[in-house]
């Protein structure tokens, strides 16, 4: 069930990369592009099959509840982290790649919320990050799995968005 307040699935899989985008482009020093989904299968296929991933959430709650998912290398996650904090990425321990990967996600999700919801209040949950096993990434981004591919920094990245439980 959805609130009519609630997004609908496209548009707000639009704007959520369009939020990715800006916050690479803001905070990053990094570039952002959205990916269809026969090209997001081709990045992920040609990615090596042990790669390390990070699946990231922050679960929302307002007029509807939902939860903003990123997945993406745990490589470009140190990458990013190192540019938001202007150290080398290999500085950076696990554990402090992890933070930032969940704090990416709450930076789009918070930037999302804000551009598309101006109006309304919303609360956002502590992220919480979670390694991803290859082979778990291909699956998310299946065709009709909901989850949007997005490039950046040549890399690819997955979002996805849960929403549209009205609260009573």
């Amino acid at each position: 069930m959805s609130s009519p307040r609630s997004p609908q699935r496209p548009e707000a899989l639009a704007a959520l990369c369009a939020a990715v985008g800006r916050v690479a482009e803001d905070s990053l020093f990094a570039c952002a592009e959205p990916c269809n989904g026969p090209r997001t299968a081709g990045l992920l296929q040609a990615r090596p099959m042990t790669e390390a991933w990070l699946t990231a959430a922050v679960a929302f709650s307002g007029p509807f509840d939902g939860v903003v998912r990123m997945t993406l290398p745990r490589a470009l996650a140190g990458e990013l982290a190192g540019a938001f904090c202007g150290v080398p990425p290999q500085s950076l321990d696990a554990a402090q790649i992890a933070d930032f990967a969940g704090e990416l996600t709450n930076m789009v999700c918070g930037l999302w919320l804000t551009q598309t919801h101006r109006s309304e209040r919303f609360e956002l949950a502590a992220p919480s990050v979670a390694a991803a096993a290859t082979a778990d990434v291909a699956a998310m981004a299946a065709p009709d799995s909901g989850t949007q591919g997005i490039v950046l920094n040549d890399t690819p990245v997955l979002i996805a968005l849960t929403a549209g439980t009205p609260v009573a």
